[in-house]
């Protein structure tokens, strides 16, 4: 934790650097939401098809960041500052040559409802075959 899910409108003008941009982004929310770099679970999704006044040059970029509940507002409200200026600095064409807003939202999951498991919890599971010593 937290799941960074980046969705951006097809007609960004920039070719994102994926990598470099959550490289920034896990090291910048580190900094100032305390989580660890190693945590974050992200992905990008490109939308082709989308909704707005109709017209080519509207554009969005939204970040969604999933976490636990229980953060004080005003490290949520850092953690959303924080997140808006690495991606102004990604998408600054976007900005100036499209109508586009650039946005942030922190979704608190709850710890009860939340499950998950890891490889590591699967392969303790899975019965090992050994191969024959008979001839």
């Amino acid at each position: 934790m937290p799941h960074l899910m980046l969705e951006h409108s097809g007609n960004i003008r920039e070719s994102v650097d994926e990598a470099g941009l959550f490289r920034e982004l896990h090291a910048a929310l580190s900094e100032v939401g305390g989580f660890r770099v190693q945590d974050f679970k992200s992905r990008l999704v490109r939308l082709n098809a989308y909704i707005g006044d109709g017209t080519y040059e509207q554009a969005f970029v939204n970040l969604d960041i999933r976490t636990f509940a229980g953060k004080p507002a005003d490290t949520k409200r850092l953690i959303s500052q924080e997140a808006l200026r690495v991606l102004g600095r990604h998408f600054r064409r976007t900005m100036a040559e499209t109508s586009c807003d650039i946005s942030v939202q922190i979704t608190e999951l709850n710890r009860e409802s939340y499950s998950r498991t890891r490889s590591e919890d699967l392969a303790s599971q899975v019965p090992v075959l050994q191969e024959s010593t008979s001839p």
